[in-house]
C-alpha cells in the first residue's frame, strides 16, 4: 500500500494525497530474473482546486545474468497510465547494463541505462540516460 502526498511544489505535482494497492511478483531460473510490479494510485485528499490523482504504474523486470558478474536487462522503467486522461502518461521502453562487484564483503553494483518514452505529453522526458551505484546490504 503506497500513502504519499504527490507534490508539494504547485509546479510540479497534483498538490493531493494518494493512496492505493501495490503487488508484484520476481521469478529466477539459472540466469534469468522476470517479474512485474503494479501499483494503482487514486487520490483521497488535497487541494479541491487541482486534479484528482488516478493512476495505474507498472514495472515489468527483465535481466539476464552475463558471465563475470554482468547483466543486462530492463531499465528500471515505470510504465504509467493516467485512467482520468484516458491516456499513456509514461510508456519507456529501456536497456541497463551492469556490473557487480564488491569491495570488501560489501557487494556493489555499477550500471547504466537508457530509456525512450514513446508518451511523452505529460510530465516524462523524451529520452534518459543514468549512471547508478547500488550498495546491496545483506541482512
Amino acid at each position: 500500500m503506497l500513502l504519499a502526498p504527490t507534490a508539494t511544489d504547485d509546479a510540479i505535482g497534483a498538490g493531493k494525497w494518494a493512496i492505493g494497492p501495490a503487488l508484484g511478483f520476481v521469478a529466477r531460473s539459472d540466469k534469468l530474473m522476470w517479474g512485474l510490479f503494479n501499483q494503482n494510485v487514486f487520490s483521497f485528499a488535497g487541494d479541491d482546486d487541482r486534479d484528482d490523482v488516478n493512476i495505474s504504474i507498472l514495472q515489468p523486470i527483465v535481466n539476464y545474468s552475463l558471465p563475470d558478474k554482468w547483466s543486462i536487462g530492463t531499465s528500471e522503467m515505470n510504465v504509467s497510465y493516467d485512467w482520468d486522461r484516458d491516456a499513456w502518461t509514461a510508456l519507456p521502453l529501456g536497456v541497463k547494463l551492469a556490473k557487480l562487484v564488491k569491495f570488501g564483503k560489501l557487494p556493489v553494483q555499477f550500471a547504466g541505462g537508457y530509456e525512450y518514452n514513446f508518451a511523452d505529453d505529460y510530465v516524462a522526458p523524451k529520452w534518459a540516460v543514468n549512471f547508478t551505484l547500488k550498495f546491496l546490504l545483506p541482512f
